[in-house]
């Protein structure tokens, strides 16, 4: 969702400061097209909030508790982590 947001502001800008630049030939309002630009790439680099939703939990790793319903996919999700490391894994519940 956030990455559309990014992607569409991004545009928006970009294509506001091209014109504004386009129509007055001003160089400071490159930097509204400049900004458009660093977000339409963060758009594209923002990866998502957790990892990646796998079906079932690697070997060694327990299950914390912890549930909640993700957003986007309205599925619910499981969290699972590793005692060692700490590493964490989302599992989606069947």
């Amino acid at each position: 969702m956030r990455n559309r947001w990014l992607l569409g502001i991004g545009i928006v800008l970009l294509a506001v400061g091209a014109a504004f630049f386009a129509a007055s030939g001003s160089f400071p309002t490159l930097y509204i097209a400049f900004i458009g630009a660093i977000l339409i790439l963060a758009g594209f680099l923002v990866g998502p909030r957790y990892g990646a939703e796998i079906t079932a939990p690697p070997e060694g790793y327990l299950a914390t508790g912890e549930t909640f319903v993700d957003p986007t996919t309205r599925r619910t999700i499981e969290v699972w982590q590793h005692p060692e490391t700490g590493h964490r894994v989302y599992v989606r519940r069947a």
